[in-house]
């Protein structure tokens, strides 16, 4: 049976730091793989918005513009072209958020719009979502339940720490056999 009851020892440490980065990095690699799968599989989808403000008139457009597919789940904007709306070629001053569809526009393009000029910009993106019971969907539900679990990893370190800790402690204090 067990004849060395003498708890975790300082060596107990080294095995249980590589196990722990061993998940850890196992993990990582699979959250990888798994979104890129997602990504991969997930089918495309073009949406089209249109931005007006003519002659001073800024009633929807703003310094930042959320496309109107944004709100649909576990959205994710891939591409964005911005079409000037009069003919002058295409807006080149704007940046945009993937996992939310805001477009923030440049300082030239809001003067332009709010100064008094005509400023339209017709929007078309591309993007991906999940679709109710899609294989896209259940790669990212395995997604989100893998990083709740990363979570967790912090604490279970926390755990073994103050288990070789307190087996050292323990083992400290026992009875040693008198000579």
């Amino acid at each position: 049976m067990l004849k060395n009851k003498k708890g975790m020892t300082l060596g107990d440490i080294y095995p249980a730091v590589l196990t722990i980065i061993l998940i850890g990095i196992v993990l990582g690699i699979g959250i990888f793989v798994l979104a890129e799968i997602r990504t991969e599989i997930a089918t495309e989808y073009t949406g089209s918005d249109t931005l007006e403000a003519i002659n001073g008139t800024t009633s929807d457009w703003t310094n930042d513009t959320t496309l109107s597919d944004s709100t649909k789940d576990d959205y994710k904007l891939l591409t964005v072209v911005a079409i000037n709306g009069t003919g002058a070629g295409t807006f080149t001053n704007y940046t945009w958020v993937a996992t939310t569809g805001v477009i923030t526009w440049g300082n030239d393009i809001a003067a332009q719009a709010s100064g008094g000029g005509d400023a339209t910009a017709n929007i078309s993106s591309t993007y991906i979502y999940d679709v109710t019971d899609s294989p896209e969907e259940a790669i990212n539900d395995t997604l989100e339940g893998i990083g709740g679990f990363g979570g967790w990893i912090a604490i279970i370190i926390v755990i073994i720490a103050a288990a070789i800790v307190l087996g050292i402690v323990l083992s400290s204090f026992r009875r040693r056999p008198e000579v």
